[in-house]
């Protein structure tokens, strides 16, 4: 199959490339002509785009599947997936299979606030509501948390210790006040074939962050987890991959985050443990058989490390001039 894959500088893209480029053609995009995952495929496979909330994204991503003749369009940047799934009919009409969620379901996940307030009874939540001046004011215990209802990674987020914390804090609703969590965080990878059944549903612990990214991961069975994940899924209307994040509170209970309905970075672990969603993906998109209940894992570590991959500056000059 011939795939384009955007976002190559990031760990996502890379993750789906170590799945799939030794039996799938892929073509790997980004707005950096020094991103890492451009020099892992052959420099006709290469493409720089405009960055995600940019008006030109949607024309160059369609000319690029069109000339390159794409099977498969794989965004993997939080900003272009909203604006690629408002236009999956003009990329489905040139034969280009969306693996990602429904728009309405990704505008859910965007806003962190519409996301506990979908699931709320159904799942379990932290406590919160959007900080205003009179939500602070009635705060009378701490540690609490606070983290803009829209943005990814772990940007904005702060632990409040003492009142005067909030006083940088903007209090116009925009930042959700949160019952603070201080227990294990677990991720967790699922994979909803197009009918909504989860078939894939892998905890992760977190176990070592650097810069959002898990840098050290285990896989754990832990049901509650998987469960609370899969009827999240369920409830939202994920489609294809999503990373679900719960992290324990202080009564024991594993209580949603978010949720990141693209391909997380830590992949390679979860296909390790048993599970490879970029090949459930594919199977998919070519009409496979797919499994007709929740796939078994293995519990398993990992840790991760840099490496290298050499080439001729010329290749990046190349990649520069097109911009």
């Amino acid at each position: 199959m011939r795939l384009l894959i955007t976002g190559a500088g990031g760990a996502a893209a890379i993750s789906v490339w170590k799945s799939l480029a030794a039996e799938h053609e892929l073509h790997m995009a980004d707005m950096d002509p020094l991103a890492s995952g451009l020099y892992l495929v052959p420099e006709a496979q290469r493409l720089i785009i405009p960055r995600g909330d940019d008006p030109r994204l949607l024309d160059v991503l369609y000319d690029a599947c069109k000339a390159r003749r794409i099977e498969l369009l794989l965004p993997t940047v939080d900003a272009e997936l909203f604006p690629v799934a408002m236009a999956r009919d003009r990329f489905e009409s040139i034969g280009v299979t969306l693996p990602i969620s429904p728009a309405e379901c990704l505008r859910i996940c965007r806003d962190k606030q519409l996301l506990l307030d979908a699931v709320q009874g159904k799942v379990p939540v932290p406590g919160n509501e959007p900080l205003t001046q009179e939500a602070a004011d009635r705060v009378d215990s701490f540690p609490r948390f606070v983290k803009p209802r829209l943005g990814a990674g772990s940007r904005g987020i702060a632990k409040i210790e003492r009142r005067e914390d909030f006083d940088t804090q903007p209090k116009d609703g925009s930042v959700m006040l949160q019952e603070y969590l201080p227990g294990e965080e677990f991720s967790v990878d699922v994979y909803v074939r197009r009918d909504g059944v989860v078939i894939g549903a892998v905890p992760r612990e977190r176990m070592k962050v650097d810069s959002g990214i898990a840098i050290a991961s285990r896989t754990v069975n832990v049901p509650e987890v998987i469960q609370a994940a899969i009827r999240t899924a369920e409830i939202i209307g994920i489609r294809g991959v999503a990373n679900v994040q719960f992290k324990r509170a202080a009564d024991g209970v594993f209580k949603l985050l978010e949720v990141n309905p693209r391909f997380p970075g830590t992949l390679p672990l979860t296909a390790a443990a048993g599970v490879d969603i970029p090949k459930l993906m594919v199977d998919e998109a070519m009409g496979r058989p797919m499994p007709d209940k929740l796939l078994p894992f293995k519990e398993l570590m990992v840790v991760r490390y840099w490496t290298e991959r050499y080439f001729d500056a010329r290749e990046w000059e190349a990649l520069c001039r097109r911009q």
